[in-house]
């Protein structure tokens, strides 16, 4: 007996060396640059969420401490891409936090490049954090190394990002048209080029130079993209309102409104917080998937565990053959035992969903009384009648609307009355939150869209994206928080 368990020892042993054999740097290298390529293709067919799985995976078969030149520059690169979809879905401080390890990789390297892309990254971090002056020092650092290296191409996507994202929202307007129009001298092409226009147009609008904002307005419409669109065609129809063209004003907003549709379908969220803790159960699926595409690894498992199957039950025969009949009638009492209990749970069962049918109808009788008596309360309010409006259909009458803070504090009265104090124990918890806050957080209570609540602050409806996001992770410290703004405060 004592032989043979050595046996089973030293075979196991044996295919357990055999194993470590078969994983090299080498291949787990070449395995995470393919998980690389198959990530960056992902990511340009706007497939996130897979390519942010293959850039993960792909880092995890290079945390086994390899220091040479090819790995670390391929962490880099894994970690910029990475930091470039946790920015695209508001994990500002994970991005952050990837662009910069990115950065140390790509000086251990000493690639210029690398590390001037990586830096227009924290740019753009910082600026979806609205730290402007933080974006600008990145986007100048970044601009000294294109102008190192000649790399016109950077410049201008350079020129374009410190227009927008610094000068426009910072009130310089003459500084961001000059940056633009730099940036489309020097030629820009394909989606860059219709931001470019877009922008521009803005810019001008916001200087009242309408004409000219048309131009560009109409040239940006040749994009494909639905949330760009939108954007032109708000500004158009601010530009048609202000000159009092009130029927072109109309068709724009029917445009705008359609787009707007399509724009919110673009931008549903890719989870990648549920990305992130599943990773750990994914990788080793994958790695498992990989071991068994090698052929001749898969046979000497197959082998080594069939021979230790057949040792292990010889031995396990031959120990328990004696108490056999022992065990059978031990196994027949608890067999009856089980189906005595499982009958007695089922009849429990049967009791208890009765008894859940009985409550839902309960519930659905009570909730449709609480909704009558909400739409009763809250709509003697302005503002709560507006956001109706805007619910149903979006009109150039039902955008026509002035409220003043007597409404405001009304309606929070009247949400306050509904929800049992509602305001007050927001605050309780979060005392951080601003007047403003308590508004957008009311609204949201009351269960209006994303683009009703926009068109009530008069803000672009990625605007009021960011203002969430700031205001769960600044006001309310939950940056950590997987739930949505809206979960988090109809928690509340």
């Amino acid at each position: 007996m004592n032989a043979k368990q050595k046996s089973l020892i030293l075979l196991a042993v044996a295919l357990s060396a055999m194993m470590t054999a078969c994983d090299t740097p080498e291949k787990r290298y070449e395995r995470a640059r393919t998980l690389y390529e198959e990530g960056t293709e992902l990511r340009e067919q706007r497939l996130s969420e897979a390519a942010a799985e293959r850039f993960l995976q792909a880092l995890d078969l290079l945390g086994k401490g390899e220091t040479d030149e090819k790995t670390v520059r391929l962490e880099g690169q894994l970690k910029d891409n990475l930091g470039a979809m946790y920015n695209k879905h508001g994990l500002f401080e994970d991005a952050l936090t990837m662009h910069r390890e990115a950065i140390e990789c790509f000086r251990q390297v000493d690639d210029s490049a690398e590390v001037m892309t990586a830096m227009r990254n924290c740019g753009r971090v910082a600026n979806s954090m609205e730290q402007f002056n933080q974006a600008k020092r990145y986007y100048d650092t970044a601009f000294s190394i294109a102008t190192l290296l000649n790399d016109e191409a950077m410049q201008n996507d350079l020129y374009l990002e410190m227009g927008r994202d610094y000068y426009l929202p910072t009130g310089n307007f003459p500084k961001a048209i000059e940056c633009v129009s730099r940036a489309m001298q020097g030629g820009l092409e394909g989606n860059d080029l219709d931001i470019a226009e877009m922008i521009l147009g803005v810019l001008y609008y916001y200087t009242k130079d309408y004409e000219t904002a048309k131009i560009h307005l109409n040239a940006a419409l040749q994009s494909d993209r639905a949330g760009l669109k939108m954007s032109v065609y708000q500004t158009l129809y601010a530009i048609a309102y202000n000159e009092g063209d009130l029927q072109q004003a109309l068709e724009y907003q029917d445009l705008f409104t359609q787009n707007m549709m399509q724009a919110d379908k673009e931008h549903a969220s890719d989870n990648l917080q549920r990305l992130k803790a599943e990773y750990e159960l994914k990788a080793q699926k994958s790695e498992m998937e990989v071991v068994m595409r090698n052929r001749s690894l898969k046979l000497w498992l197959i082998i080594a565990a069939a021979v230790i199957a057949m040792l292990v039950i010889v031995l396990i025969v031959r120990k328990k053959v004696s108490d056999h009949k022992l065990a059978v009638a031990q196994f027949q009492n608890q067999v009856e035992r089980d189906q005595n209990r499982i009958h007695e749970l089922v009849s429990d069962m049967e009791n208890l969903i009765r008894t859940n049918d009985d409550l839902r109808r309960d519930r659905q009788t009570l909730s449709q009384k609480d909704l009558l008596m909400t739409s009763k309360i809250m709509g003697r309010n302005k503002i709560y009648a507006t956001a109706q409006t805007l619910g149903e259909q979006v009109t150039a009458d039902a955008m026509s609307f002035a409220l003043t803070d007597d409404d405001w504090a009304d309606f929070i009265s009247l949400t306050d009355l509904v929800y049992d104090g509602f305001s007050q124990r927001l605050l309780e918890l979060y005392p951080k939150l601003g007047p403003w806050d308590v508004r957008i957080c009311c609204l949201s209570k009351n269960g209006f869209s994303n683009q009703v609540i926009s068109i009530l602050l008069d803000t672009q409806t990625e605007s009021y994206y960011k203002r969430k996001t700031r205001i769960k992770q600044m006001k309310m410290n939950l940056g950590e928080d997987t739930r949505s703004f809206e979960e988090i405060v109809n928690a509340v």
